[in-house]
């Protein structure tokens, strides 16, 4: 069942003002949507445009380039590197492009011109199988929009989403004409059957109510367009043949936050994604059902003074009785996020925290060189990723005032929170400088690689504190230096030296702990079909309740499983590209030995989703697949389901290849 939806906020004020609230609301296209499409298989049925030579053997394979032109109107970082959600209202729409391993550049059409030498490569052959268009400017202004015509005559497909497409062009592809504003009430209804609306209205997938939803939307008038749902009058999905093997899809949904929480909405995209592409790539994993693992301070010096937070290191044996075999019996993997920079009130310097072993204030004995014993320990068992905190988890300026920390009494000044937090100076009221954060960071690495031999790829900022402005920005510093994902307990990012994307919608997070465990609610877990959720919690709750592992799995749905942190960073990581050479469909998976360190030993698997036609027309003939260039095989029934094939790679990292091909002459068919 769907969750119940939230309510529209009703906009009050003349039509102009409703227009101008209406978009000037931030909607998070597709957050925190329910259900999990990519293990819903559903059955065949005939769809409509599907060419009569699609299905001919022998005849040409088609394949779009797999990479998506994502057209919006603002990007809030002028640099182009940070998506945010609080600012940029195409983020949902980028966090599942990349949650679906779709790679996707962006054009903002208040920096750049649209034209053809963005649509089209050197020799003429297009550079994107679908543009999906979340601008909706009230003019176009000089922007080349024939282009986009030109180069959809050579095979790239468009989606419109939430856009009034105020342009001849854009309304000759689509098939429509925008006409006015409007609000109702009306339920939704399918005019037919179509492979975009395919199990739409099934159990698993019901309409949306509307009830009580009184958002403004688009009224938009068909001229060459199909229409596959309505509201009353209204169409709400369409689908334009332009060419065979070239749609244009719109879709009109309301911008509100019922919108981010509806499988509905999200299918919808995703397929429209595969019918205009003709395929799409993601994990094999279902994340609706996967959950990640983090618990933080391990190595952090205010265990032993401070009263609010006392508590002893876990030692070897309380790791391995407490964390390792809990972990074990469940079949299930962690993360540690670890500090290596132990900050000493005696020798006022920052020091190695597992040469520490002493009796604390409050006569507590402490033994950090065990707890790196049994932490090495539950890594050389596979159970356990290594993963940043940063370097020491305490204020970069521990002399001035209100300072000096070194010796301010930790019954008064020194216990202040603000001396905890290692990458925002909240004590201040200042951010941390990006020099400064950038040289914790490369500690933190450094030290974790020297003590564990291993390479951080999360980086999670202690005290859920960061700097966010654009040039001391926390989450873009930490892809700088390398790090692979950024996780601050109310916000997830994916990170690349070229692309900081905020992961909201797509990867929600919760905090419990030894104490607040009846808070947990998983039950009330928004859906998460497209990651995985993160759980953190502490090192002090398995020092203080030995058995909350117990608990905690207790308090999880059983059909609930762990992802170990990198093994999903790799998954984020790997490029996938298409070629079709010699009438072959042929997918190649990057896997670079930093991001994806993991898959240096372990194999991937992914699933290819392939749009009617495009099946129609290889299922006929290539029906053998070859791995990483070798001999080619026949495909065995468990590669091949209703509506994807699964591909399975082998252990290593680099390049591998994978390949659908016609069956070689005197083979069964």
């Amino acid at each position: 069942m769907l969750p119940q939806p939230l309510k529209s906020r009703i906009i009050t004020g003349d039509l102009g003002n409703v227009i101008r609230e209406r978009y000037s609301i931030k909607f998070r296209v597709l957050k925190r949507l329910a259900g999990a499409l990519c293990l819903s298989l559903l059955g065949l049925a005939a769809v409509t445009h599907v060419s009569p030579a699609a299905a001919l053997p022998g005849a040409a394979v088609s394949i779009k380039p797999y990479r998506v032109l994502l057209v919006v109107d603002h990007w809030s970082d002028p640099s182009g590197l940070v998506v945010n959600s609080k600012t940029d209202n195409f983020q949902s729409v980028a966090a599942l492009l990349k949650a679906w391993s779709v790679p996707f550049d962006v054009l903002q059409l208040d920096q750049q011109h649209l034209d053809a030498s963005y649509l089209f490569g050197r020799s003429g052959s297009i550079r994107y199988g679908t543009v999906v268009w979340v601008a909706d400017p009230s003019s176009y202004g000089t922007q080349d929009i024939a282009s986009l015509e030109q180069a959809t005559q050579a095979g790239t497909s468009l989606i419109a989403f939430n856009s009034r497409f105020v342009d001849p062009v854009l309304e000759r592809l689509l098939g429509l004409k925008f006409r006015e504003f409007y609000t109702a009430t009306d339920d939704l209804h399918l005019t037919g059957e179509h492979y975009i609306t395919r199990g739409i209205g099934s159990a698993e997938d019901e309409m949306p109510p509307q009830k009580h939803d009184y958002a403004v939307r688009l009224w938009v008038q068909p001229t060459s367009a199909n229409v596959l749902i309505t509201q009353g009058q209204h169409p709400v999905l369409t689908a334009n043949q332009i060419a065979p093997g070239v749609s244009a899809v719109w879709l009109g949904s309301p911008a509100q936050p019922e919108l981010g929480s509806s499988i509905f909405w999200r299918n919808l995209l995703f397929r429209s994604l595969v019918w205009t592409m003709g395929y799409a790539v993601v994990p094999n994993v279902d994340f609706d059902h996967s959950i990640i693992f983090e618990l933080d301070d391990w190595g952090t010096a205010d265990k032993a003074f401070l009263s609010y937070w006392r508590y002893v290191e876990p030692s070897a044996e309380t790791i391995s009785q407490y964390l390792v075999a809990p972990l074990q019996q469940h079949h299930a993997v962690a993360s540690a996020m670890v500090d290596t920079g132990y900050v000493d009130r005696q020798s006022k310097r920052v020091v190695s925290p597992w040469a520490q072993k002493f009796t604390d204030l409050y006569g507590l004995n402490q033994d950090y060189a065990s707890t790196r014993q049994g932490l090495k320990q539950a890594v050389a068992e596979g159970l356990l990723n290594i993963e940043s905190h940063g370097w020491t988890h305490m204020n970069q300026d521990l002399e001035s005032p209100p300072g000096p920390w070194w010796t301010a009494d930790l019954s008064g000044a020194g216990s202040v929170d603000g001396w905890y937090a290692e990458f925002d100076d909240k004590l201040r009221g200042n951010e941390v400088p990006a020099v400064t954060q950038m040289f914790h960071m490369k500690r933190s690495l450094s030290e974790i690689q020297q003590d564990f031999g291993e390479q951080a790829l999360e980086f999670k900022p202690g005290n859920n504190s960061w700097s966010k402005t654009q040039f001391n920005n926390t989450a873009e510093l930490a892809a700088r230096v390398g790090f692979g994902l950024f996780h601050g307990d109310d916000a997830t990012y994916y990170l690349t030296p070229e692309r900081v994307l905020d992961m909201a919608g797509v990867i929600p997070d919760f905090t419990t702990g030894y104490d607040i465990l009846d808070r947990l609610h998983s039950e009330r877990w928004p859906a998460h079909p497209d990651g995985p959720v993160i759980v953190g919690f502490h090192d002090r709750d398995i020092a203080l309740d030995h058995d909350f592992m117990q608990k905690l799995f207790a308090a999880l749905p059983s059909n609930y499983k762990t992802l170990g942190t990198n093994e999903y960073i790799g998954m984020l990581h790997t490029q996938v590209s298409s070629s079709a050479g010699n009438n072959n469909l042929q997918l190649t998976f990057d896997q670079d030995s930093h991001y994806c360190t993991y898959f240096a030993t372990h194999p991937s698997s992914w699933q290819l989703w392939l749009s009617e036609p495009l099946r129609q027309q290889l299922m006929v003939s290539h029906t053998e697949v070859s791995v990483d260039n070798k001999p080619a095989r026949k495909m065995n029934a468990s590669e091949s389901q209703p509506e994807m094939m699964i591909i399975d790679l082998p252990p290593g990292v680099g390049s591998h290849t994978w390949g659908l091909i016609p069956a070689t002459h005197g083979n069964n068919p």
